[in-house]
């Protein structure tokens, strides 16, 4: 009799990508992209010349040239955070919520006039052995808000969306992957194909914005190994 495993009585010929890391990829890069605190960088830098910085500052502020007000605290940042378990009350109703990782959110009362979805999108198998998710970014604000940055570099939505494609590109997270610029990814032998880049939107009301769509590749190893992942769009 063999060992007991969590696949018995069966045997697991292949490993699957690893799921428990990409379950997680909606919350890092919220954390990441708000610029919080962790216990390996307890202070990072909260200057202009942090892309990171710059996406906090035009979510956060509604005034024109967001980027020449003072960092949101902490606890600012986290008050943008949609809490599911009190949607109709934002810390601070002034705000509102703002950053979500999830597409429908009409259970929220309370919106911040400029907002940041993180939503999971499609996933395709391009081979038994990888598979390919995508991630979408969907950066909105009023319509009154998205050029009131007062700099040459007008439009709010499309100022965070190169924020956090410089933020992203080429960065290792750990547990998860790598951030890379690259063609779209496919399915091989088949159409299905996640069109990689950014694209206008708009909420049909009084949101407009950009739509970012990033992908994550995962391959899988023919044994227990720690599976290989990349981060691409």
């Amino acid at each position: 009799m063999g060992e007991i495993t969590i696949y018995s009585p069966y045997q697991k010929i292949y490993n699957y990508w690893s799921e428990e890391d990409i379950v997680n990829v909606p919350s890092k890069l919220r954390d990441y992209l708000l610029l919080l605190p962790t216990k390996d960088c307890p202070n990072p830098i909260e200057t202009n010349d942090n892309p990171r910085a710059r996406l906090v500052k035009y979510l956060y502020y509604d005034e024109p040239n967001p980027l020449s007000k003072p960092m949101p605290s902490v606890q600012e940042r986290l008050n943008m955070i949609f809490d599911p378990f009190n949607p109709d009350k934002p810390s601070d109703t002034n705000i509102g919520y703002r950053v979500f990782c999830q597409s429908n959110t009409a259970q929220a009362n309370i919106m911040g006039q400029t907002i940041m979805r993180i939503v999971m999108g499609q996933m395709i198998a391009q081979t038994p052995f990888i598979v390919t998710y995508s991630v979408n970014f969907q950066l909105l604000s009023n319509y009154t808000l998205e050029s009131n940055t007062q700099s040459t570099a007008e439009l709010r939505t499309f100022n965070m969306e190169q924020c956090i494609i410089q933020a992203l590109h080429g960065v290792n997270m750990t547990g998860v992957g790598t951030w890379m610029l690259t063609k779209s990814q496919y399915s091989y032998g088949s159409r299905n194909t996640i069109n990689n880049g950014g694209k206008p939107i708009t909420d049909d009301q009084e949101m407009l914005g950009r739509m970012l769509t990033m992908s994550l590749e995962s391959r899988v190893m023919t044994d227990d190994k720690q599976t290989t992942t990349n981060l691409t769009f």
